[in-house]
């Protein structure tokens, strides 16, 4: 109807009744043809969608989009157009590009030309109506429509966006379910679409919206989910949030966890529940148990365990569609799980919170409680481990001892359950420790944290990071003179414990060789040690342990803090490494003939380890065994000639004789005429600047001129006598020409504590897969109280009929003790014994009386 009404006006327009031009309106573009002037024309909705349908930027083929699948059929639009009976205004539809030119150009007859004037004239008088300029544009499209060839209308696209828009609409309107979509049981991160994941930045304006009807299909699916659980007949929910809501604290907790438990996604009200109470002031107790609770639903039923809770936003919304297939189930499930997912984090993250504030509590209990769940969470779960981890380390400075330790504490052993988190943690604590406002106190414990964690050499890159930090403090400490803290001790120890594996740290360890050598003198026992011990690593990594390294170890074993160190092992093992290194035997000679001058004022745990070293150092240097031999010194040339030393050492010797038998003679003829005679061996001795002596000298500076090869090991003589059998039967040993087969620590063995254990009866630990090779040595005590049949207690009956030549050594004390004390008391039983008969007798008589 509309282009049968098209072609009445286009009749009228040749007539002259409407004389109007091709116009556009005033933007230069042809207006829209609405819906209102179509129906007005007498045309329909459909009229109106079909003339929209027309796209003037793509071509048309028998009525339809070229390449495009259209309703219409091969030719159906074409007969129409030809059944309306237009075909004979065509022509003059028709609008030939240049036409218009020609006629103002004067190129037309006079005829056209007053049409023009006269189309003109009434332009001006009487502007085109918008009535004429839809009939017009109707013209216009019938014609491209008939020839097939001409653009489609901007109608289209914009009926497009329209259905598009209508579409949205549709998908993000909320439609209620009678049926709940996510089914209890399980976890819920086990779950379908848990796991769908897009690192890529998502439209905020489609965010948005889903976000929206998330929370929407979240309530309702609760508001199911309770309904459902409160009229299902027989079940106990209804119970279980009664107890919730007024039982006893301990019931409480305990009904949270099952419907936790039951359903995580449809009781995350009882997760904001628990997480209230353990923000709560009121009661410590009611709060402390609210965080055990929960952190044991966190690990077990709540937080994944291989990767961290996702935002809202981090969901792949772009493709939502294209993964449910359509389906709005699949969708709305998907949407329910990651809004479910979402509120869970943010929950958590309020928890880590209420964790700090506990952690910051008045009493040591809460404050303990808090750092211990904090470290479980970090062990367990990687959710909220950045800030899991600040808290904990922290803590190293908290005011209580107590607490910075039991922190140190939790670290390491959170680096022995995650050794890959060894970098993480310590560039944490490295920036603890660079605070400006950081105390003493926080970054001595920071540093015997760094110092004890346990590394390898695929850690090579981390050694090189804390040799640096340990410098650092290390100058700072120098600087301030603070050579007596404990702070520079501990740095020692860890450049000692990290030098072994890092790369580039020789450079920085040389520009502090001098530093570390004058250190030795000024600070106590134990931070010379760590300090020589890194010299020793230093040097012996460069295959060059300098005479002044030696004569620093030889001046530390006369000092009198060596009875009183605590931890001897650390230095007998500094020496026992460096003996072996040295290849100057008679520096060795002289280490070995102190030592055991000091042990003779030692305890017997030192005097056997240093026996035990001693045998160690004759396997590998059996040179040593002619110290042995038992001779005696003297200032005759023959009491040196028995030795197996070098030539050299004897001409040293000999000259050196000379010397003392001229001066003690005073004859200066004689003196001259000796000199003469060793002039070449003189001006050797004098170039060198050290003279080799013919007797020992046990005070003196240098460990290779003091002659201690002159002397033998009569020390060894005297401690094979020692009172002490574990010490007499070491000593022996050695003197006899044995090793010493032990397997234990004599340090701790053969200490006082151990010796009152067996006053106590406590049977010797057996270890495993090893044997005893020793049985007149001391082993660790088991602490129970058993009897063994092989070894049996020292208070039994079978231990004291034993002969006593079968006895240990160690325990021949143990055997006389209980013979003497056994006989003891056999005797007063029989004078008890014989005191009752006697007290019979005068009862008996009495009675007779």
């Amino acid at each position: 109807a509309a282009l049968w009404d098209f072609g009445v006006r286009e009749t009228e327009r040749d007539s002259g009744e409407d004389d109007d031009d091709e116009e556009e309106d005033e933007d230069g573009e042809p207006e829209e043809f609405t819906l209102d002037e179509v129906l007005r024309l007498g045309g329909t909705k459909q009229d109106y969608l079909m003339l929209c349908a027309v796209d003037e930027t793509e071509e048309v083929v028998d009525g339809g989009k070229k390449d495009a699948i259209d309703d219409l059929k091969e030719g159906e639009l074409e007969a129409f157009v030809s059944s309306l009976g237009i075909d004979k205004y065509a022509k003059s539809c028709l609008v030939v590009e240049g036409e218009e030119e020609e006629e103002d150009g004067g190129g037309g007859s006079e005829e056209k030309e007053k049409p023009l004037k006269k189309e003109k004239s009434k332009k001006e008088i009487n502007p085109l109506s918008s009535k004429g300029k839809k009939e017009k544009k109707v013209k216009e499209r019938a014609g491209h429509v008939k020839d097939g060839k001409t653009k489609q209308a901007d109608g289209d696209q914009d009926h497009h966006l329209l259905t598009q828009r209508e579409k949205l609409e549709d998908d993000f309107e909320f439609h209620a379910r009678q049926v709940i979509l996510i089914k209890p049981g399980g976890k819920w991160y086990e779950q379908e679409y848990t796991n769908e994941f897009s690192s890529e930045s998502q439209n905020q304006m489609l965010l948005s919206k889903y976000k929206t009807l998330a929370q929407k299909l979240y309530q309702h699916e609760i508001e199911l989910y309770k309904n459902k659980t409160d009229y299902q007949k027989g079940a106990s929910s209804t119970w279980m949030k009664t107890v919730v809501s007024s039982g006893t604290l301990a019931d409480r907790m305990a009904a949270m966890t099952l419907l936790i438990q039951d359903s995580a996604v449809h009781s995350l009200q009882y997760v904001e529940t628990l997480i209230n109470l353990i923000k709560k002031k009121g009661s410590r107790h009611q709060s402390l148990m609210a965080l055990d609770t929960f952190k044991e639903l966190l690990i077990s039923d709540l937080l994944p365990d291989n990767r961290k809770l996702w935002s809202f936003s981090q969901r792949p919304f772009s493709n939502i569609g294209k993964m449910s297939s359509g389906n709005r189930d699949s969708r709305d499930r998907r949407l329910i799980l990651w809004y479910f997912e979402h509120q869970l984090k943010l929950q958590v993250a309020e928890f880590v919170q209420a964790l700090e504030t506990l952690s910051h509590d008045s009493l040591t209990a809460p404050k303990s409680r808090a750092l211990a769940v904090a470290h479980e969470l970090l062990c367990n779960k990687p959710e909220q481990e950045k800030v899991l981890l600040v808290q904990l380390v922290n803590k190293l400075g908290d005011p209580q001892n107590k607490i910075a330790t039991k922190v140190s504490y939790l670290l390491e052993t959170l680096l022995h359950k995650h050794p890959n988190m060894k970098g993480v943690v310590c560039s944490e604590v490295e920036r603890l420790l660079y605070r400006s406002n950081i105390n003493v106190k926080t970054q001595y414990y920071a540093i015997c944290f760094l110092n004890q964690i346990v590394l390898s050499h695929e850690d090579s890159a981390l050694a090189n990071k804390l040799i640096t930090v340990y410098f650092c403090f290390f100058r700072n400490c120098i600087k301030k003179k603070d050579v007596e803290s404990k702070m520079l001790s501990a740095l020692l120890c860890g450049v000692n414990r990290a030098y072994p594996y890092a790369e580039t740290s020789d450079e920085k360890v040389k520009e502090q060789m001098d530093t570390l050598f004058k250190v030795l003198h000024l600070v106590n026992f134990s931070t010379s040690v760590q300090a020589l011990m890194l010299l020793f690593q230093v040097m012996d990594s460069q295959q060059s342990v300098s005479d002044r390294y030696y004569a620093a170890l030889y001046k530390k074993l006369l000092d009198p803090a060596l009875a009183t160190c605590s931890k001897p092992s650390m230095f007998l093992n500094l020496v026992y490494k460096s003996l072996k290194a040295d290849v100057v035997l008679r520096r060795v000679k002289a280490f070995v003939k102190r030592l055991l001058q000091v042990t003779c004022g030692q305890m017997p745990p030192f005097i056997c380890g240093t026996l035990y070293l001693l045998s160690e150092l004759l396997k590998v240097k059996p040179e040593l065994r002619v110290q042995l031999q038992d001779h005696v010194e003297s200032d005759d040339e023959e009491c040196f000639k028995d030795q197996e030393v070098e030539e050299d050492e004897e001409k040293f010797v000999d000259a050196d004789k000379a010397e003392g038998e001229e001066r003690n003679t005073g004859e200066n003829s004689a003196k001259t005429n000796d000199s003469n005679s060793a002039a070449s061996w003189v001006h050797h001795l004098n170039m060198s600047g050290r003279k080799s002596r013919a007797s020992y000298d046990p005070m003196h500076r240098s460990p290779v001129y003091c002659g201690a090869e002159n002397t033998s090991l009569w020390e060894l003589k005297k401690l094979s006598e020692h009172f002490h059998p574990s010490v007499a039967l070491f000593a022996k040993t050695i003197l006899e020409g044995n090793h010493i087969q032990y397997s234990g620590d004599p340090l701790q063995d053969f200490t006082l504590m151990r010796f009152l254990d067996r006053f106590v009866y406590r049977n010797p630990k057996l270890h495993k897969g090893k044997e005893n090779t020793s049985s007149v040595v001391m082993q660790p005590k088991k602490k129970q109280f058993m009897k063994d049949k092989q070894n049996p207690a020292v208070n039994s009956k079978e231990f004291r009929t034993k002969d006593e030549s079968k006895i240990p050594v160690d325990e021949v004390f143990f055997h006389r003790f209980y013979s003497k004390f056994d006989k003891k008391r056999e005797k007063q039983r029989r004078q008890d014994d014989e005191e009752s008969v006697e007290d019979v007798d005068d009862d008996e008589f009495e009675r007779v009386l």
